[in-house]
């Protein structure tokens, strides 16, 4: 029996069986024929590994090599992420969604998570852009439920929910975060199943206007997984399935964004915006399955009890979604590690000496709790050391603090912010203002360099500012 490890390079294989060269060459490995291109590249290339740099897929690869009468042994990581990158050319190809569902419901259907978040990282750190990779998000729903039907995805996220319960064979307490987090997905196929329903009913435009622009709540949801989970497990070394995620988040809510604006420009809109409605909900529903299957159990086995507590205090910065905090259990826990953590008065009395006079560190901290501007310091090094947020335009969960600031945007924005930062540090530019409308409120964002008496780069202060009430004020408020 001719046994061909797929963990071996090319070279190796060819080595134990000169007969693979021409069998290989035939299946359209053309370049194994030349005896330099073997020598080099060889070395170092499988046949998995190949078959992505060819464009093989690995099916017909599979197939040549048994037809030759090889048996084939190991390399199932290799192979897997080969389908992947398959998957994503079909799809950038135009390929229907559903076909593509059907083969990764064949070859990953009792696939772990790790593995599929492994997949996703390897296919990142490989070249493959972050866009094409987010379109796996849509097809990994298949291992949730094969066809679309509203009765598939209900009964789907029960099962879900019911391995949530006892995910990593443990008994969520009540209030535990994933546990929160568990009440606002299934609050949200409940919101979106009354939706649903006006859909498929009678479909007033004015009593659809209203739940849809409730699904915007999908905001704080992601949110809180995007700055609590996410930033966690790239402590971790696990980034692949929250990069992905995070891009899907933002392509969804961008999505209701759109579709509420015009359907409050004009309610009689609806019928041109049906069908991208119905499509984003299907997505919020195959995102509950991602959460639940992949990033809750990954963050399970990661996270430590002391993280989970301080995941629980940042939920109240951040706040709830499709349920109100009066119904939110309380995690005993949570609560006492919070009440631990409360700064002794002593300290609060401590004096700040400045040049131009000295404050209580109370003192100072009632005066900055009266601006209406969130303000946050990055240090030289990019790590995030002081934030208020007394003008709530955006969420500063605690736990940002001492981490690079990098963490603590969508991964499409991190190039930006990484050379603003080198724009900073050497001198090109020192401020850099955005002014854009966030959720129909205008909103000023300022980045300032700050540097020392010596001139030196001692880090950026970011001021954001809701200007609505300025607007206003001055009568150009509807402007």
């Amino acid at each position: 029996m001719k046994t061909l490890d797929l963990h071996k390079t090319v070279a190796e294989l060819v080595r134990e069986y000169p007969e693979l060269k021409a069998v290989l060459a035939d299946i359209g490995f053309d370049e194994i024929t030349q005896p330099m291109a073997l020598k080099i590249m060889g070395r170092i290339m499988t046949i998995p590994r190949g078959a992505i740099v060819k464009g093989i897929p690995m099916d017909e690869v599979h197939a040549g090599l048994e037809a030759a009468g090889f048996t084939l042994v190991g390399g199932e990581k290799e192979a897997r992420q080969t389908l992947l990158r398959e998957y994503v050319g079909r799809l950038n190809d135009g390929e229907d969604l559903e076909s593509v569902r059907a083969d990764f419901v064949k070859n990953f259907e009792s696939v772990a998570a790790e593995e599929i978040a492994d997949a996703e990282q390897s296919l990142i750190k490989g070249g493959v852009p972050l866009k094409d990779v987010q379109k796996l998000c849509d097809v990994h729903s298949a291992l949730f439920h094969g066809k679309m039907e509203h009765e598939a995805v209900v009964d789907t996220h029960e099962k879900a929910a019911e391995a949530l319960k006892n995910m990593e064979g443990q008994e969520l307490p009540a209030g535990h975060p994933l546990h929160i987090f568990q009440l606002e997905n299934t609050a949200m196929n409940a919101h979106l199943d009354k939706l649903q329903a006006e859909m498929e009913g009678a479909a007033d435009p004015a009593v659809i206007l209203p739940l849809v622009g409730a699904m915007n709540a999908v905001r704080t949801h992601y949110a809180k997984k995007e700055e609590l989970l996410m930033p966690r497990l790239y402590d971790y070394g696990v980034t692949g399935p929250s990069q992905v995620m995070w891009g899907v988040d933002d392509e969804i809510k961008r999505e209701i964004g759109v579709i509420t604006k015009a359907l409050k420009e004009d309610a009689e809109n609806y019928p041109l915006f049906k069908g991208r409605l119905a499509q984003v909900m299907q997505r919020m529903r195959e995102m509950v399955f991602k959460e639940e299957k992949i990033l809750f159990p990954l963050s399970m086995r990661y996270l430590k009890e002391s993280e989970w507590h301080e995941v629980y205090r940042d939920i109240f910065e951040i706040g709830v979604a499709f349920i109100t905090l009066d119904d939110m259990p309380r995690w005993d826990a949570g609560e006492a590690w919070i009440k631990a953590q409360e700064i002794p008065a002593g300290i609060l009395d401590g004096k700040v000496k400045m040049a131009t006079g000295e404050l209580t560190i109370r003192q100072l901290q009632g005066i900055l709790q009266l601006l209406d501007v969130d303000i946050t310091f990055i240090d030289e090094n990019d790590i995030v050391r002081y934030f208020i947020n007394e003008g709530r335009v955006f969420t500063r969960p605690l736990s940002c603090l001492g981490r690079e600031v990098y963490n603590c945007h969508p991964p499409e924005i991190i190039p930006v912010v990484r050379q603003m930062l080198l724009d900073f540090k050497a001198k090109k530019r020192d401020h850099l203002e955005v002014w854009r409308r966030i959720m129909g409120r205008p909103i000023g964002v300022r980045y300032m360099a700050v540097y020392d008496d010596a001139g030196e780069y001692i880090g950026t202060v970011e001021f954001v500012q809701d200007f609505q009430k300025a607007l206003d004020k001055f009568g150009g408020g509807k402007k």
